[in-house]
């Protein structure tokens, strides 16, 4: 129930216009994986890119394929690779590339490989059990390369068309092509070279309105916080210059009491390195507002001023409250939310964008949802009463005539009993295994159904073979809590206790019988 049920209609008005959210809608949610008592949180630190600026995807993906051919072309690759059509809709975060086969796969929480393309090919299931056996995979780093953000997600589009011209077009390399780990190497290369040398910034920054989705919501969401006595910095790799052409366009303008972006946070740290500011000891460098730096580098930032470079221990002695007194949220599971969690002790929020498109297919496919459920729970109970009818039948294959004449039965009526009885069990038998057979055809169905709206290639990033996600676990056991957008904090309480879902073990659930 809303706290602001039951009031006159004229004070719920004056509230909704304020500050008071009185009702998140279904994709804006928070979820928790621990509980969190948010009016104990003293300070907010936050992430740039992805977290409080949100990309246009899919015209960032294109504009880094396209900075990352010119690249690899320069590197001796075929000009024919600028024929590619590459789909933006083919990789998504949570999947791993194994380099040595070329193929890009996907994991459930266990590591156990569901789904694999060699290319843009999907592996047919023989193969991909031949290569990817029950087992975890995908901890040799110098054969697999996870893809954890949404910053990667080209490189694997590019990736997979690469591998296709490399099986395909050999003869597009008149030294022979590259092996597959080697185009994984020059791919990557080179799209971190379009971050670095700017060529990639550049473009962003003459088109912002192009790159960059404007959220309303940001400016009031960060004053919402101010005014309930939380302070905030920013944290992010990006340098000053692209800090503030980002941050001025997404904030700039949104509230007239913050005469610019900067005016929203107590300390602002630009190309922090993470994530190895977590772990390192690189001094803090002031800037003034032209990025110029100011004075001698320190060991400690001062509130109100802008610095680049540092280190957690710094930063954690000038916010002045403990470690678990702070709240930092990214989207980056390794570079912001691992590395804050273990090293300094923060609180952590995860900004999963990709969650909004799940919560509306889940929304939109709630009966084949329910029906997936309903169907895998009698799709174990039909495979446990299979195997005990299995069982069964081979305690009746190795009985004998005699074993019943001891029980009392006459020699007569033994061999016709044992008999119509091991015909009853397999009749039984094959009538459930057609029943099962017919129900996981459903079933099958069903998923492909359903992944389909997901993603046409991967099905859900949370989830696999109706388990968790390798990425899905990820955010399971590293953020606190998480949400698709930081704007989704408007819509609950500064005082607000997020409770977790306390997990049980699977023994707990049963009963005495």
């Amino acid at each position: 129930m809303s706290i602001a049920s039951g009031l006159p209609s004229p004070i719920r008005r004056v509230l909704q216009e304020g500050e008071l959210v009185l009702e998140a809608p279904f994709t804006r949610r928070i979820f928790t994986n621990r509980d969190l008592a948010f009016d104990q949180i003293g300070v907010i630190g936050f992430d740039m890119d992805y977290t409080l600026a949100l990309y246009r995807q899919d015209e960032l993906e294109a504009l880094s394929i396209r900075c990352t051919l010119d690249k690899l072309i320069a590197r001796g690759y075929p000009e024919a690779l600028r024929d590619m059509q590459a789909d933006p809709a083919f990789a998504i975060r949570g999947l791993v590339v194994d380099k040595t086969y070329g193929n890009i796969i996907k994991m459930d929480r266990h590591g156990y490989v569901g789904r694999a393309y060699h290319g843009k090919h999907l592996l047919p299931k023989p193969t991909r059990k031949a290569l990817y056996r029950a087992q975890r995979l995908g901890t040799e780093r110098e054969r697999f390369a996870p893809v954890d953000t949404l910053f990667a997600l080209p490189e694997v589009t590019m990736y997979a068309e690469v591998v296709d011209r490399i099986d395909q077009r050999p003869d597009l390399w008149p030294a022979g092509p590259p092996t597959y780990a080697q185009a994984w190497n020059d791919v990557r290369e080179c799209i971190d070279q379009a971050h670095q040398d700017g060529s990639l910034k550049d473009l962003i920054q003459a088109d912002l309105p192009r790159y960059f989705q404007l959220d309303p919501e940001l400016g009031p969401t960060l004053h919402k916080f101010r005014s309930a006595g939380k302070r905030l910095f920013l944290l992010t790799n990006s340098l000053l210059p692209y800090t503030e052409s980002v941050l001025g366009y997404v904030l700039g303008g949104q509230l007239s009491a913050y005469a610019t972006w900067r005016d929203y946070f107590d300390w602002v740290i630009v190309g922090a390195r993470k994530p190895e500011f977590f772990t390192g000891n690189q001094p803090f460098q002031e800037l003034d507002a032209t990025a110029n730096p100011l004075g001698r580098p320190t060991g400690e930032p001062r509130r109100g001023r802008i610095y680049n470079g540092g280190n957690q221990l710094g930063l954690q002695a000038a916010l002045g409250v403990h470690p678990d007194e702070v709240l930092y949220v990214g989207d980056h599971i390794y570079g912001d939310i691992v590395r804050s969690k273990k090293s300094s002790g923060w609180r952590t929020a995860l900004v999963v964008e990709d969650l909004e498109h799940e919560l509306g297919i889940r929304r939109d496919r709630q009966i084949p949802l329910k029906e997936i459920e309903q169907l895998s729970s009698l799709r174990i109970s039909l495979a446990d009463e299979l195997s005990a009818q299995r069982y069964l039948s081979r305690l009746l294959a190795r009985m004998t005539p005699d074993d019943l004449v001891r029980q009392g039965v006459t020699p007569e009526a033994a061999e016709s009993l044992l008999a119509d009885t091991r015909i009853q069990v397999r009749r039984r038998f094959d009538r459930l295994r057609k029943y099962e057979e017919e129900m996981a055809a459903t079933l099958e169905r069903r998923i492909a159904d359903v992944d389909e709206a997901f993603n046409p290639y991967w099905g859900s990033v949370f989830a696999a073979r109706r388990d968790s996600s390798r990425f899905g676990a990820q955010v399971e056991s590293y953020a606190c809590i998480y949400t698709s957008r930081v704007t989704n904090f408007r819509y609950i309480s500064p005082t607000r206790y997020f409770h977790s879902p306390h997990g049980s073990m699977p023994h707990w659930h049963s009963s005495a019988k």
